[in-house]
């Protein structure tokens, strides 16, 4: 008892930042993700738009990661990708407080993914990092409840706020951009208190990293249960992307849902996910990351029937809970597996592998689901053509998320 306590209090004040870290980040975009998809459809999106607005950030977070997963691995440095890339990406919300049309969100949103993306790989392996194996489910789903907590406050707040001001979608949406701004840059100073070991080899950008991410990318190819994981939910996530540009369309054209309601769907979401949290990442480190996974994306399946059908956006909030509940299950598992699969030294390198192959995968799913749902449309209506588009994936969704069921546990190695 004397030799345990002292080292998991240590462990305990190691993980503080990244705690405080996700709750400042999460304040500032509770202000504005779960509105940006409106924004665009008030700026006039149409459906093969939405399809790039999706696929171009989707595409643009990936494209990059594979460079600065290979270069944090090689410098073991995670802190200095983090700190970069999260103030760029807040720097940035603030061009999009003077858009015009749809075109040009797109096209900041993009640049605000690509130079932000650099955070995403370092993070993830941070915690891997800092989190022994057979306590990254609670660990994960401990960093995600209190990120939830502070999304929830500022989307309600952000939800009542644009209701509340009149003006152009500009000016409605200029103080949630401002508070975005903010809490990224602010929480970019809080993971200075986290010790990361130092590396004292030298870096040749030349040969560690052109030639080093080749290497990574042979060993991706050779790491089976890595390659597996991948294609299975490659394969889940580009049927699932293809709704995505579908789903503020619904919102706003066909539901006729007000910021304040969008912010109630995904207030009560968060809400349900954050009640379960704790015991989803209990578990994920006792009955293993794979049943969660299964049940998470069959949830899952059921989200474009619900928009196909749902006669009204509260019957969409009802039916949240159930989404909410199984997103607890999935942040506890599906990143904990992510750094089962990937070796200890290459999991920067290895997830921006991953998050690459998802990203260009989900890039064209989501083209897809646009430019399907603007034939569709012309040819069967507005409510109909979504609806058909919105069955492709759904049959999609229920074919990937069967194959989660192929997967070997990796809790027990």
């Amino acid at each position: 008892m004397t030799e345990n306590g002292p080292a998991s209090d240590e462990k305990e004040a190691d993980l503080r930042p990244l705690y405080a870290r996700s709750v400042v980040n999460q304040l500032g975009l509770g202000m504005v993700n779960p509105f940006v998809g409106a924004y665009a459809v008030d700026l006039g999106a149409s459906p093969s738009l939405m399809g790039w607005f999706q696929s171009s950030s989707n595409i643009a977070n990936n494209v990059l990661q594979v460079f600065w997963g290979r270069l944090s691995d090689s410098t073991r440095r995670r802190i200095p990708f983090i700190t970069l890339g999260t103030v760029a990406l807040s720097l940035l919300w603030v061009p999009i407080m003077f858009v015009t049309d749809a075109t040009q969100l797109i096209l900041i949103l993009s640049v605000q993914a690509l130079v932000g993306s650099m955070a995403t790989p370092a993070w993830t392996a941070l915690i891997g990092d800092l989190v022994p194996s057979m306590k990254l489910g609670r660990a994960n789903a401990s960093i995600n409840l209190w990120a939830s907590v502070g999304a929830v406050a500022t989307t309600i707040a952000s939800g009542l706020l644009m209701i509340s001001v009149t003006g152009t979608a500009q000016q409605i949406f200029f103080i949630p951009l401002i508070v975005a701004t903010v809490c990224g840059l602010g929480s970019s100073l809080v993971l200075v208190k986290v010790k990361e070991k130092k590396n004292g080899e030298k870096i040749n950008l030349q040969k560690n990293l052109t030639s080093d991410i080749f290497k990574d990318l042979k060993s991706a190819a050779r790491t089976p249960v890595f390659m597996k994981y991948c294609y299975v939910e490659g394969t889940f996530q580009f049927f699932m992307s293809i709704a995505w540009p579908l789903i503020s369309i619904t919102q706003v054209r066909i539901l006729h849902a007000s910021m304040l309601w969008i912010a109630v769907l995904s207030v009560v979401q968060t809400i349900v996910t954050i009640l379960f949290q704790g015991w989803a990442g209990k578990l994920a480190d006792t009955v293993g990351r794979r049943p969660l996974m299964i049940f998470f994306r069959f949830v899952l399946v059921t989200v474009p029937i619900a928009y196909a059908f749902a006669p009204s956006i509260e019957v969409l909030t009802l039916v949240g809970v159930l989404w909410g509940f199984s997103q607890a299950l999935g942040s506890a598992s599906v990143t904990a597996y992510l750094l089962d699969v990937s070796p200890e030294k290459q999991r920067g390198s290895y997830i921006a592998i991953y998050n690459l192959m998802m990203g260009v995968l989900t890039f064209f799913g989501s083209l897809l689901g646009g430019y399907l749902s603007d034939y569709m449309i012309g040819i069967f209506g507005l409510v109909m053509g979504l609806q058909l588009v919105y069955l492709v994936s759904t049959i999609g969704r229920g074919v990937g998320a069967a194959m989660y069921t192929t997967l070997e546990e990796t809790l027990k190695s």
